[in-house]
């Protein structure tokens, strides 16, 4: 009877853990088109719920950021209000939620960077 008591309280301390992952994406293709615009094409991520396509004139990302939001219907994304003849780097990543409803991000993509001539 002693030894039923002991393993009940042993299992009690047992917590199961779920850990969610989101697979790293990367730039596929990088171009400006017409209108001070550019255009990210990337990779798509199963089980991803969205993507953050992030840009910037900086190329370790420390200042003047933007966020560009995209969902899963589309690996295509045009970024719009570029300044001409500046270089911006531009690197995505992707995210879904967790089984409490957080958002996981994946990694960076490695960034890419277009020069705005159009």
């Amino acid at each position: 009877e002693t030894q039923l008591v002991q393993n009940e309280y042993h299992n009690m301390g047992v917590v199961s853990l779920k850990v969610t992952t989101v697979n790293k994406t990367s730039i596929s293709k990088l171009s400006n088109v017409k209108g001070k615009k550019a255009q990210v094409t990337y990779k798509k991520v199963s089980g991803a719920k969205g993507y953050e396509i992030q840009y910037s004139t900086s190329k370790t990302f420390k200042s003047g950021v933007k966020v560009k939001k995209a969902g899963t219907k589309t690996t295509k994304v045009t970024i719009t209000k570029l300044k001409k003849n500046k270089k911006y780097y531009v690197r995505v990543r992707a995210y879904k939620y967790d089984e409490d409803g957080n958002k996981v991000y994946g990694a960076w993509s490695n960034a890419k960077n277009v020069k705005i001539k159009k």
